[in-house]
């Protein structure tokens, strides 16, 4: 169901960059590689899952971090979204952006 929301205003080429994980045990996850996006382009992609899916879940961002920070430090300085309720930079990996998302 999530996917198929997601389908009606994704591009194919942005459902490729993205991974659902839905098991009955666990909260939905969704990971959004936005590599290569510049950061106008990461901001709405990533606006729209947010608001799309509707549902409670963890985003996790991978925007890298060898070739330059622009998104991290967008995310991290400036991005925001009325269900985002925590964020927080990966401990282990520079270049991943843990969002949990409201409903």
């Amino acid at each position: 169901m999530i996917r198929t929301r997601l389908r009606m205003v994704l591009t194919q080429s942005e459902m490729n960059r993205i991974k659902i994980s839905e098991s009955h045990s666990e909260k939905i996850r969704i990971t959004a590689d936005v590599h290569g996006m510049k950061c106008y382009e990461a901001r709405r992609f990533i606006n729209n899952i947010i608001n799309i899916v509707r549902t409670a879940f963890q985003l996790v961002i991978i925007h890298g971090y060898n070739h330059g920070t622009a998104i991290k430090e967008m995310l991290a300085q400036n991005f925001s979204n009325d269900h985002i309720y925590e964020q927080f930079p990966d401990p282990r990996n520079q270049g991943v952006t843990h969002m949990l998302i409201a409903a």
